[in-house]
């Protein structure tokens, strides 16, 4: 499995708050894609790509009309990671524009640590996670949630039998809002210090691509890293 980077530059045409930004660039992908959600959602249990919010993020979390920003979307696909790079540039709607980038892959050493660096998002019955398990079960969540898009992905029968990671470490104090269509959600900002058998390491490195968590096509769960 290989991990593919696609870093952009965007510009906004009207003045977008950092919530917010994420349901825009979404929704640009999908027109990109010819995607239907809600057509579309029920055939794939997910999808191989994901993206951060862009760069520089401006100190009232409001990005400026006009002014060029970086956005990277990653994916484990090499066919969309090169159907993303042909297409997306020259993409608009009527919040931003898409100017151009250049596709680049992630190398795949060995795995120190992976840190979100937009929410980590795991839906329960009783909305944010912390209304019904312990940390240990919401690190479960996580572990199970990779396996399974491994096994989808890779078509594997990976078990779970190995640590995944050896610590976990929130980084905010408080629920971080995100907005997903017409509601908000709430998640987390973590840091994980990765295990180092094989199969933790070929896990965490295809997150770099997929990202963790839930709601990843959507913005959610996108891992910054760092190689020993």
């Amino acid at each position: 499995m290989l991990v593919f980077e696609l870093p952009l530059q965007i510009y906004f045409l009207t003045p977008v708050p950092a919530e917010r930004v994420s349901g825009r660039i979404a929704r640009l992908i999908d027109a990109v894609m010819g995607k239907d959600e809600g057509k579309e959602g029920r055939r794939i249990l997910f999808w191989p790509y994901t993206f951060d919010q862009p760069c520089p993020l401006e100190a009232k979390h409001i990005y400026l009309e006009g002014k060029i920003y970086t956005v990277r979307i990653r994916t484990v696909s090499q066919e969309l990671a090169e159907f993303f790079a042909r297409r997306l540039p020259g993409a608009g709607n009527d919040s931003m524009h898409v100017l151009g980038g250049e596709l680049r892959l992630i190398p795949q050493h060995i795995l120190e640590r992976v840190h979100s660096l937009t929410p980590v998002v795991v839906k329960t019955e009783r909305g944010y996670w912390r209304n019904q398990m312990q940390v240990e079960e919401y690190a479960k969540r996580l572990k199970e949630n990779l396996i399974r898009k491994y096994n989808f992905f890779e078509n594997a029968n990976l078990s779970g039998e190995f640590p995944l990671f050896r610590e976990i470490e929130f980084l905010n104090r408080k629920p971080v809002r995100v907005a997903q269509s017409n509601i908000f959600l709430l998640g987390d900002k973590v840091s994980l210090t990765a295990a180092s058998n094989a199969a933790a390491q070929e896990l965490l490195y295809m997150a770099l691509g997929t990202g963790v968590g839930e709601n990843n096509a959507r913005g959610c769960g996108f891992l910054g890293y760092r190689f020993r």
